[in-house]
């Protein structure tokens, strides 16, 4: 972040010269002669305490401690809550698009359905409720806190996460029809073949939601209990597919039977590789980036004068 001084009578001249260079401008300010500068910069924040009804009118946001670190903290925040929307939209994008696409596919090729209706439903409750909500509780990474501005002209879907969703859509696909077509090896439809499909299904999405928590780090480096919500909620998934399995009366609900300890050990491999290939894909993508040496956008405060002091913190941004 660079802090622009403002000169007098020129602020509003400031932020138009720098929007031409292509950066995105916040003003600060608190007066009468500051509101044209604050409509026509990309933020405008006037002073809560110290500004004149006018410019808080003419302003995108309200600083009410007048205090610059509040912006600072108000940066962080908005950049991790954008990036934990996406990598929820990435994930329930393509839990989605691999329901859909099963049913789909079985009714193309002639196969039975490869979970009963009561099974779908519990995949949409225990898949779409805790463990998408508790991405949206990840942590703020320090890499996120100093991306560049991102561009308010790009749409929240963007290629990179339509990639990353039918990447691991088509691995979680192909992977249960694998599971399914392989346990129904005399044609016929048992309780055993939806149960090893159901499981598969369940701890494929467990994976993947492991691997949606950043789209370019690591889970190593993230840390696998840096989001105890996201921990928890998988636990707790994991025991419900256990309940689902082997207790007696959920047998009965959900057309389910219990399975064999390598019948686990089969389904933790072969699920496993949703996450695997998410871990190289990001690899190549962090390489393909050093490689690409992409520049590093600023983001300038026009505003008040500031001191020195101030602007050093600013400057980490």
């Amino acid at each position: 972040m660079e802090v622009e001084e403002e000169v007098a009578g020129d602020s509003s001249g400031a932020v138009e010269a720098l929007q031409e260079c292509g950066d995105l401008v916040g003003m600060t300010g608190d007066g009468v002669n500051d509101v044209v500068a604050l409509k026509r910069s990309d933020i405008g924040i006037a002073m809560g305490k110290m500004g004149s009804a006018v410019s808080k009118e003419a302003a995108d946001m309200i600083l009410n401690d007048d205090d610059f670190t509040t912006i600072l903290s108000a940066i962080e925040e908005g950049k991790c809550i954008f990036h934990n929307i996406s990598n929820f939209v990435q994930f329930q994008v393509s839990t989605s698009l691999v329901a859909l696409s099963l049913i789909a596919l079985s009714t193309l090729f002639g196969l039975p359905s490869p979970l009963n209706p009561m099974q779908i439903l519990l995949i949409n409750v225990i898949m779409d409720g805790p463990p998408a909500l508790t991405l949206g509780m990840e942590p703020i990474d320090d890499d996120v806190k100093t991306q560049p501005p991102r561009d308010t002209k790009k749409d929240l879907i963007t290629r990179q996460l339509v990639r990353n969703c039918v990447i691991s859509a088509a691995i979680i696909i192909c992977g249960t029809l694998w599971v399914f077509r392989s346990e129904m090896s005399d044609g016929m439809v048992t309780m055993r073949d939806t149960t090893m499909t159901f499981a598969c299904f369940v701890m494929f999405d467990m994976f993947n939601a492991m691997s949606c928590r950043s789209q370019s780090k690591s889970v190593l480096e993230l840390g696998l209990t840096s989001n105890w919500y996201l921990f928890i909620a998988l636990t707790a998934t994991m025991g419900c597919l256990l309940a689902v399995v082997y207790l007696p009366f959920l047998q009965w609900v959900f057309q389910t039977e219990g399975i064999h300890f390598s019948d686990w050990l089969y389904l933790l491999c072969l699920t496993s590789t949703v996450l695997l290939v998410s871990e190289l894909r990001k690899f190549l993508d962090r390489q393909g980036e050093v490689r690409k040496g992409e520049p590093f956008r600023r983001f300038w405060f026009a505003g008040k004068k500031i001191s020195s002091s101030k602007s050093s913190w600013m400057d980490a941004v």
